[in-house]
């Protein structure tokens, strides 16, 4: 999915991607990962819905990301 990454205006600031269809997703990068892009950069990313995970932020469903690269 396509979308603009930002920080969440929540306690915890967590990094969530407003995709184009209107959805708000929580991003679950994998561990150690270090994003190539900032709030505000237009991305596309992969990954699956993760049913399974509950956050304390509640700013969306939460997507477990495979992938995530700039885009315009």
């Amino acid at each position: 999915m396509r979308g603009t990454l930002r920080r969440a205006e929540v306690e915890t600031q967590p990094l969530v991607l407003d995709a184009d269809d209107g959805t708000t997703w929580e991003l679950l990068l994998p561990p150690g990962w270090a994003l190539d892009a900032e709030p505000g950069a237009r991305v596309t990313v992969s990954g699956d819905a993760a049913t399974d995970v509950a956050t304390v932020s509640m700013v969306g469903p939460v997507l477990r990301v495979r992938s995530l690269s700039r885009g315009d």
